[in-house]
């Protein structure tokens, strides 16, 4: 009997491949995204402590020229904030794009599986059916009247 042999194979293989760089993209993404949470945590942090002192330059009766310098670098760190919430959310998106792709392509690759599986039992019923078709001709052989005939000219020979 022939082994089995799956004919989309060669498919298999390329959805795997797809399935494992998606995997690898997804993963970057996360990664991207994880960054982009640290990094705007971390400028949130910086722009509370520059307020911080802004109040406390206020209450200790900071010059003009102080509370001005003190105010626009709280300005440029919301700026860099919004900048980092901005990375943040297309970070995210990415992420979400990757994981879309990564759904499709496992979706893809366990389509195949799926036909390779009921292709392989398809496969070993057949070969079920044609070995249990080999045994009964074997049977019938050994229980028909040539077979008798043959024992007997074996007995008479002895």
């Amino acid at each position: 009997m022939k082994a089995f042999r799956f004919s989309l194979q060669s498919l298999c293989v390329l959805r795997e491949q797809k399935e494992r760089v998606t995997q690898k993209r997804y993963v970057e993404a996360l990664r991207a995204s994880d960054q982009a949470a640290v990094k705007l945590e971390a400028g949130s942090h910086e722009l509370a402590a520059a307020w911080m002192a802004l109040c406390e330059e206020v209450t200790e009766g900071a010059t003009i020229a102080q509370l001005h310098q003190t105010r626009a670098w709280c300005g440029e760190l919301e700026r860099r904030c919004e900048q980092l919430g901005a990375a943040l959310k297309m970070a995210q998106r990415a992420t979400q794009d990757a994981w879309r792709e990564l759904t499709f392509a496992t979706r893809d690759r366990e389509a195949l599986d799926r036909l390779r599986e009921k292709n392989h039992r398809i496969f070993e019923r057949a070969a079920q059916r044609e070995e249990q078709k080999q045994l009964d001709e074997m049977g019938l052989r050994l229980n028909s009247p040539a077979s008798d005939l043959c024992e007997a000219f074996a007995t008479s020979m002895e």
